[in-house]
């Protein structure tokens, strides 16, 4: 079915305000992290109790990926002036459904000094109110909006850490499975992650707008990681489509795709195709079609001729034992 795709906020976000006394620092190059960046803080006081950070968004829904390396530390969350919400767990934070409109959210944590908050990025479900315009959009793997071919699987081999986003990937270990996205924007970027990748490099073809890019992972370049960063292009503003390949994989191998991001190039939410839950249009045009059929009429027209000729000049007397005859295969 298709998805509301959602808009991603990395942690490095301007419009996310950090409390100055909770002494945040900001690490890049982080494996398992969306862009490679996170932010985490060392407070050695209850000064982060009132509130870590916050944002103000327009949409419907807010998800907060963070995660607390101490067991069952207990934070909190408060949108707009409601009522404080009190959590116990690893971090990670999934709003109610929310009216469309302006919101703020301001995630807190309670266990200074030893939990360690570790906050990646921020995923707002868009409404109406919410502007799209170069903004990443977020596609997970389950939306009818990707559309597979050949014998991916949602069964994961491994157990990722940290976890996929929304939990879900597509698997496969077999040469030629493939994939097609339609998008309007001016970027995209293809994340997942691959298994035993140190037992060879896996390779994959990307065609964007029927231009190929033949890419690889070499071998033992990540691990059994997630937000691998795959492919990224950067393109002219306006209507894409991409295609993937697998061209190179062992059968004791797997690569998952993820999440497709791209950036908008259309500004509300009604702008976006059918949710409906249908598969990608062709991306022939129409003189692309026109000229298909034209070529398949012609072809069909030399072959009848060919077999005119054929039989004409190898036909035999009618006093013969035998006739020759032609087989022609259906295609």
């Amino acid at each position: 079915m298709a998805q509301t795709p959602a808009l991603l906020v990395d942690d490095r976000d301007p419009n996310i305000l950090y409390n100055t006394s909770c002494f945040s620092s900001a690490e890049q190059g982080a494996n398992s992290c969306y862009k490679g960046t996170f932010t985490t803080s060392e407070a050695p006081s209850n000064e982060c109790s009132n509130g870590w950070f916050n944002y103000t968004f327009h949409g419907t829904g807010v998800h907060v990926a963070a995660s607390i390396l101490s067991a069952n530390t207990s934070y909190t969350v408060r949108l707009d002036d409601g009522e404080v919400q009190y959590q116990v767990g690893q971090g990670s934070y999934y709003s109610p459904i929310l009216p469309d409109g302006q919101h703020t959210i301001t995630y807190a944590f309670s266990s200074p000094g030893f939990s360690l908050p570790l906050f990646d990025y921020l995923a707002i479900t868009p409404g109406l109110s919410t502007p799209l315009q170069g903004q990443t959009l977020a596609v997970d793997d389950s939306d009818s909006s990707i559309s597979f071919s050949g014998s991916w699987s949602p069964v994961s081999p491994i157990s990722v850490v940290p976890p996929l986003y929304r939990g879900t990937a597509h698997w496969s270990s077999v040469i030629g499975d493939s994939l097609q996205f339609e998008f309007e924007g001016s970027s995209i970027s293809i994340f997942g992650t691959a298994v035993n990748v140190s037992e060879g490099a896996i390779t994959t073809m990307y065609t964007l707008d029927g231009v190929p890019t033949i890419s690889g992972l070499p071998r033992g370049t990540i691990g059994s990681t997630s937000f691998v960063q795959l492919f990224h292009a950067d393109v002219k503003s306006g209507s894409h489509a991409l295609i993937v390949n697998i061209t190179g994989i062992q059968l004791t191998q797997a690569l998952g795709i993820d999440l497709i991001a791209y950036n908008a190039s259309f500004n509300s939410i009604s702008s976006l195709p059918s949710l409906s839950g249908s598969k990608p249009k062709s991306s022939l045009n129409t003189g692309s079609k026109i000229g298909i059929t034209f070529g398949v009429l012609a072809f069909a027209a030399i072959v009848a001729a060919l077999l005119l000729f054929l039989r004409r000049k190898y036909t035999r007397p009618k006093n013969l034992d035998s006739d020759f005859t032609i087989a022609v295969s259906s295609w």
